[in-house]
């Protein structure tokens, strides 16, 4: 399961269609790598700036001296946390192909509404992941396929699901 957390402050992502079109855009690249839609979690967790500090520093607050040196500290600031299940990247090539994917897919939602962004991506134990009480298949079986065809958690043979010896 791709999960993807974002933190930010109340005045931004404000708009339901605006967090619809970012969850739909991340969604289409993981399905796109052949990914059963469902594994896409997107949350959208706004923080009050009392609650929000980079550097010792509000975000956002007014950008005073004090506030310097620094950012702007007036700029909202997102920070996205992203945790991967499903396929782990193997190669540091396609870590690297991932993170341009990535910061291409969130260019139009954060950097272009001049928003400051950081984010970090956590490769999980498989072993430690089910859905709906299911150890979900592994890539290009019979069973996944089943999952992305009905974009839902069905139960299935081990042997179908690439699981027999794994558990």
């Amino acid at each position: 399961m791709p999960l993807w957390i974002f933190y930010h402050p109340p005045n931004t992502f404000t708009d339901p269609a605006t967090k619809t079109a970012l969850a739909t855009t991340l969604t289409d690249c993981y399905a796109a790598a052949g990914l059963p839609r469902m594994y896409v979690v997107i949350l959208f967790q706004s923080v009050e700036p009392d609650s929000y500090y980079i550097g010792g520093i509000a975000r956002p607050s007014p950008d005073v001296p004090a506030n310097r040196p620094g950012p702007d500290s007036s700029r909202p600031f997102i920070r996205i946390r992203v945790e991967h299940f499903a396929r782990p990247d193997p190669t540091n090539a396609m870590k690297r192909k991932f993170l341009k994917l990535a910061d291409e897919s969130l260019k139009p939602y954060i950097a272009d509404q001049g928003y400051d962004w950081e984010y970090s991506v956590y490769e999980a134990d498989r072993s430690q992941w089910k859905i709906n009480g299911f150890f979900p298949p592994y890539e290009n079986t019979e069973a996944e396929k089943e999952w992305r065809e009905k974009n839902l958690a069905v139960p299935f043979l081990p042997e179908k699901g690439g699981l027999l010896g794994k558990l």
